[in-house]
Order: C-alpha cells, then sequence, then structure tokens
C-alpha cells in the first residue's frame, strides 16, 4: 500500500457509537468463526465462484461488496465506487496480465502516484490519500472471496482496507494471471480519500 496524506485529520468514532460497534463486531466475529465461508461471502453475489464463471462486472461487484462486508465487521463505513479510480486499476490489472508482471510498479516505469494522479480523482483536492492492493489467481483462489481471503491474512492489504481515511474505491478486474495465460482474474484495488 502507498498511501499520501496532506493535512489529513483523523475523525474519533463518539463513545457510545463505539461501544455498539464494538458489540456488533464481536457477534460478527463469533458467526465467522461457526460459519466462515457464508460469513466472508454472506449478501455477496458470485463472491465464491470461479472467475471464470463470472464476468468482469460481477467480480468487480463482489470485490467491491466483500470489501464494504469486511469494512462493517470493523466498524468501519463502506467505500463508494469511483469512476476515475476504477479506471485507474483496471488499466493496471490489464497491464500486469498483458506484460507479464506482478506489482504495484510497472516495468520502466508507473507507479500508483502517476496512476492516481492522471486519473483526475486528485484534481481540486485540498488533502487527500490514496492505497492500492492487488491480488488473484485462477480457480478457487482467483475468486472474489479466495482474493479477499489472502488480502485479509496479509497485514499490508488488511490494514489498507480497514484504513477508515479512505471513502472511494475503484476495483480493476482482467481476465488472466500473470505466467499463468488466461485463466483466473487479476484484481486491483485503488483506495482514496479527498476533501
Amino acid at each position: 500500500m502507498t498511501s499520501d496524506t496532506r493535512n489529513f485529520q483523523p475523525a474519533f468514532l463518539k463513545r457510545p457509537l463505539a461501544i455498539a460497534l464494538t458489540s456488533l463486531t464481536a457477534a460478527l466475529a463469533l458467526f465467522a468463526v461457526l460459519h466462515p465461508s457464508s460469513a466472508l461471502a454472506g449478501g455477496c453475489a458470485g463472491a465464491n465462484k470461479s472467475p471464470e464463471r463470472l464476468t468482469s462486472g460481477q467480480l468487480r461487484s463482489a470485490a467491491l461488496c466483500l470489501i464494504n462486508q469486511t469494512r462493517a465487521q470493523h466498524g468501519l463505513g463502506p467505500v463508494s465506487s469511483q469512476r476515475k479510480l476504477a479506471k485507474a486499476a483496471t488499466g493496471h490489472s490489464r497491464d500486469m496480465v498483458n506484460r507479464d508482471y506482478f506489482s504495484h510498479d510497472a516495468p520502466g516505469g508507473g507507479s500508483i502516484q502517476t496512476r492516481i494522479g492522471g486519473s483526475g480523482y486528485l484534481s481540486g483536492a485540498h488533502s487527500y490519500t490514496f492505497g492500492e492492493i492487488i491480488g488473484g489467481g485462477s480457480s478457487h483462489k482467483g475468486s472474489p472471496a479466495g482474493v479477499m481471503k489472502a488480502w485479509m491474512h496479509s497485514a499490508p492489504h488488511r490494514s489498507a482496507i480497514l484504513t477508515g481515511s479512505f471513502h472511494d474505491a475503484g476495483v480493476g478486474v482482467a481476465r488472466g494471471f500473470p505466467g499463468r495465460g488466461g485463466s483466473g482474474a487479476t484484481f486491483t484495488v485503488d483506495f482514496g480519500g479527498r476533501s
């Protein structure tokens, strides 16, 4: 995750709301222990399906749904789908598949800073923060739920998903996975917050 923050002022929860959210989070965590697969993908259409069985739109929707579901379980508000971030994320996923690499930085140049800056998302912002996560695979590991599970078991990815200052997200998906040809899917999620 890369972050660039200027003049960021964190928001704090009021105590009664924090207590209610803590109780809700504990109940959801217990449900997740008792019903792990349904807790991860419950309510997110297609989340457990392999990428070959879903359209790109369904893959994007399921991934965003899972991200927002996870944020809610941790007492955070949802991120809204943002068109400019989605365009930057989609371009990066496609580039990774087409040029056979898996990294936040493209061979020969190109980084999250250049992608987000070039998207127009930061235009006119007085302050902003952004981050990016990438993932993918084939079969079950390339399903939205499989990718989300991997992200949540990786400290940097988990941190990006649970960053409270992110209010927007763009999910990009490309068919195929670097080094594996046309099977599977490659996901990029670009997060942002601006004022």
